[in-house]
């Protein structure tokens, strides 16, 4: 029999002393942000019923999730999102709270990856949700957000990417084809495989309709883009979901972002979740994405609240990959007493060493040999020695 007692599950991993800093650094810097600009941490727990994602299942599937019972046999699931639980929590207790309502977590989310290629099970994320007020100026504060929280951690070495799940829709919906077929169309173009796509779209390329979604992948840059999709289709609704999106791009250029915003109309993921505005966060040197977020109005109605919302969450794993240095926890001065008689003197010098701000540890080694080597192992640059007299023996010293 074979025990896993001293591994941990794949795609779970220990953090070790500096990720941990890196971790706190980089949570610590966003949840600045949102706080700085009124938003109010809530937490939601990590056992949620079933029940909770149950409405979920188009955009969360259903079988990524751990789920487990409890004493009365009821279904629950490791929390796998925390958008959902904070819509719970805005319709049930929040619900008389006046509108706009601004929210931020910090929350491990678990989610099974069946071919895991190096992700993660478990990732700790962080994100706000504003939820309420005139939709455009909402898109445009929670955007902006997202574009300080990735300069927050990576200054300028990141890009925000930009689109209207609008335009999408009215293509998509303009196409009479079945609903199983317009899924696998709204795949391969957030995929971005143009040969299957061109094979689907092959039998109704008279249709402008289609001839638009074949082009749909290649449709990401600046400015250009918007003109070139008026130009490819502006029925059903697209033109002013592009009349929209322009208007948040040119909001970001406004604010100096310059070639940081791009803007990519193939950005179809979450077609059923998202409403309007879709963005996503990337830093250079990290291939996954850090930031997602978007528009998701009709969320809160499955909880029998209706209230237009946006917001984003940050894998903060990747965030803390950014983080390059970290200030130092390691113990700077090793304090012993003699003997345990001066134990109460050396514990009454290390609280002051303390109070000044420096990291200084009580040695319960039993003798100076002992001491002294193990500062030595540890790279301890001091060491106070407390009999009657306090002496200070340094490291390059000793």
């Amino acid at each position: 029999m074979r025990f896993r007692d001293k591994i941990t599950p794949e795609g779970t991993k220990d953090l070790l002393f500096e990720e941990c800093d890196r971790r706190s650094q980089a949570t610590q810097k966003l949840k600045n942000l949102f706080t700085m600009q009124g938003y109010r941490r809530i937490m939601t727990p990590a056992l949620e019923y079933y029940d909770v994602f149950a409405r979920a299942a188009n955009y969360l599937p259903l079988d990524l999730m751990y789920k487990l019972t409890d004493d009365k046999g009821r279904l629950l699931v490791l929390c796998p999102d925390c958008t959902i639980p904070a819509a719970r929590l805005t319709a049930t207790r929040l619900k008389d709270e006046p509108r706009p309502l601004r929210l931020y977590y910090n929350h491990n989310i678990y989610r099974m990856e069946p071919q895991l290629k190096g992700k993660s099970v478990e990732v700790n994320q962080v994100g706000v949700e504003l939820i309420g007020g005139e939709t455009l100026r909402s898109d445009m504060e929670v955007v902006q957000l997202g574009a300080d929280c990735m300069e927050a951690i990576a200054g300028d070495k990141y890009r925000l990417e930009l689109c209207h799940i609008g335009y999408f829709k009215a293509i998509i919906e303009s196409l009479e084809v079945e609903e199983e077929i317009k899924e696998k169309i709204r795949s391969y173009i957030e995929q971005k495989n143009y040969a299957a796509l061109t094979s689907i779209l092959e039998p109704y390329k008279e249709y402008r309709a289609a001839r638009a979604l074949l082009k749909l992948p290649r449709l990401f840059g600046g400015a250009e883009v918007i003109n070139k999709a008026y130009r490819l289709f502006d029925e059903n609704g697209a033109g002013e979901s592009l009349d929209y999106l322009k208007k948040v791009y040119e909001y970001l250029q406004s604010l100096g972002l310059g070639d940081k915003v791009i803007l990519d109309l193939g950005l179809v993921n979450l077609a059923d979740y998202y409403t309007g505005i879709i963005f996503r966060g990337y830093f250079t040197g990290i291939g996954e994405q850090v930031l997602s977020g978007g528009r998701y109005d009709n969320l809160l109605g499955d909880f029998g609240e209706d209230s237009p919302s946006v917001g984003f969450g940050i894998n903060v794993d990747l965030a803390s990959r950014k983080i390059k240095e970290v200030s130092s926890d390691k113990t700077q001065i090793l304090v012993f007493a003699e003997t345990t008689d001066y134990s109460a003197k050396a514990s009454a010098h290390r609280k002051e060493l303390n109070r000044q701000g420096i990291i200084a540890s009580n040695s319960v080694l039993g003798t100076k040999e002992e001491v002294i080597a193990y500062a030595k192992a540890a790279g301890i640059p001091q060491i106070h020695m407390v009999g009657e007299e306090i002496s200070i023996w340094r490291a390059e010293e000793i």
